[in-house]
């Protein structure tokens, strides 16, 4: 649970799970960086590599992405900002995300 400037209690894991049904992306993280609601996201390369999307391309499909969530979420939950990471996120042995190494 993240704790947001405005007092609200916000379960990242229901924003992930939205987030990773949209277009081109693998797996997420959402945290607080700056008091705001940041998604890291590493996109779906295999998808990105057959459609042939170029980095910019991408950039705008997680813009509209990031439209997206936000009309389907509270104003506490919206996010700020999506950023793109090179590599998976590491996991425990039963694959969940080492969410402390990305906060």
């Amino acid at each position: 649970m993240l704790l947001t400037a405005s007092g609200q209690n916000v379960y990242p894991e229901e924003i992930e799970a939205r987030l990773n049904n949209l277009p081109y992306v693998a797996e997420s993280v959402v945290l607080l960086r700056d008091l705001r609601l940041v998604a890291l996201v590493y996109p779906d390369m295999a998808a990105v590599n057959a459609d042939q999307i170029t980095p910019e391309k991408l950039d705008a499909i997680m813009h509209e992405n990031r439209e997206t969530l936000n009309k389907s979420v509270a104003n506490y939950e919206k996010i700020s900002a999506i950023e793109l990471v090179d590599n998976e996120f590491e996991k425990t042995p039963k694959k969940s995300i080492k969410r402390f190494l990305y906060s």
